[in-house]
């Protein structure tokens, strides 16, 4: 890498108005500074290109744009340069750097990648020289590193001012089934599915599109591990907050089929609330199957059974919104059939164990059968 001095201001400042500096220091001006310039007293960061032959420092600031001036001599790895888009290959961009003609390749022309190199094409882009060769004409460039270094700076003040519990504003960048990554600038946080909403959501796509811009809470920074957590759902209410005091217990709702499952039918209510209806609360008559009575999608009123709000569970039911069928009532045995007869009893059988004076035997005296 080319090595970095520290130099006084002072002489930053002279060579910027004379384009002269100390002995043995050469720099390029005013030009290439792009803030305002420092003041005596403060100290600067120059990266030294060469040395020549009476020890001459040919120094330049930091991502400072150099100026090629079609001469390949003059041209260095590590210099910053505007280059020309002039075409598209297999492998990247044609450039040119005054009139020098150079290659960017399709990984170094942005921090992701990138679909549609033609876009490019006729734009003017400020590049840093990774690779040159006077001798074979070769000059490759990148535009990444130089995205890298700004995004770097950029972020160190990012985190300063990150807290959990700030709003921000951020881009979807990438969307996997289990959760989205969301640029936030100089960093990127990742928004999990199930901080997406209150309801439930199948996949991320059904809520987000890649490039959406969105508001978005900070839940977790960690930023030894550089992680970020961010949530879309904590923006608004949680409706179950609220939802024992709209679904009390009697009351009739209207809801949507969301899902139907062997046991029974999930109803969404409202965004983020759910209710059960059993397969047992369908209809009076036995239910075989749920999709018998109910089809995803369908748009219903039940009555409400009962609310658990600390579970988040709300119990519905369709058939109680019917009136019961008489042949479905319990019959009472007592009033549909007639009481059983008495049997009087019969003075003409005698037996037992004893109880006469004469003593008769087991089945009694068998001089009465005689």
């Amino acid at each position: 890498t080319t090595p970095e001095f520290r130099i006084p201001a002072q002489g930053v400042s002279e060579m910027m108005h004379t384009r002269e500096g100390p002995p043995g220091f050469e720099a390029g001006g005013i030009s290439e500074v792009d803030a305002e310039a420092p003041v005596v007293g403060d100290e600067v960061d120059v990266v030294v290109d060469s040395i020549d032959e009476d020890d001459l420092l040919r120094a330049r600031l930091p991502r400072a744009k150099h100026k090629a001036g079609g001469d390949w001599s003059a041209l260095s790895a590590g210099q910053v340069v505007d280059c020309i888009v002039t075409g598209t290959n297999k492998g990247g961009l044609q450039i040119t750097v005054s009139n020098l003609k150079g290659f960017l390749p399709a990984s170094q022309v942005d921090l992701g990648y990138v679909n549609d190199l033609q876009s490019f094409v006729g734009q003017k882009l400020t590049v840093e020289i990774t690779e040159v060769n006077p001798k074979k004409r070769n000059l490759v460039v990148s535009r990444r590193k130089l995205l890298q270094a700004e995004r770097e700076e950029a972020s160190g003040e990012f985190w300063k001012t990150l807290e959990v519990g700030q709003e921000q504003e951020g881009t979807v960048k990438t969307i996997k089934n289990y959760g989205a990554f969301v640029s936030l600038g100089p960093v990127d946080g990742f928004l999990h599915i199930g901080e997406m909403s209150w309801s439930r959501i199948n996949h991320p796509n059904d809520v987000l599109k890649q490039g959406q811009q969105v508001q978005v809470k900070v839940l977790k920074v960690d930023q030894e591990k550089n992680r970020i957590s961010l949530g879309m759902k904590q923006l608004v209410q949680n409706p179950w907050l609220t939802a024992s005091e709209k679904y009390a217990a009697e009351r009739i709702v209207s809801g949507r089929v969301s899902r139907v499952a062997d046991f029974g039918a999930f109803v969404e209510l409202e965004p983020g609330v759910e209710g059960l209806v059993h397969i047992s609360e369908l209809a009076w008559r036995r239910v075989g199957s749920v999709k018998e009575v109910l089809a995803e999608g369908e748009t219903r009123d039940f009555k409400i059974l009962e609310v658990d709000t600390k579970r988040k569970r709300v119990s519905l039911s369709l058939k109680a919104l019917e009136q019961r069928p008489e042949s479905d009532k319990p019959q009472r045995a007592a009033a549909d059939e007639p009481p059983a007869p008495r049997r009087e009893p019969n003075p003409d059988l005698r037996g037992g164990m004893g109880g006469q004076s004469g003593g008769g035997g087991l089945f009694g005296n068998p001089s009465d059968f005689t």
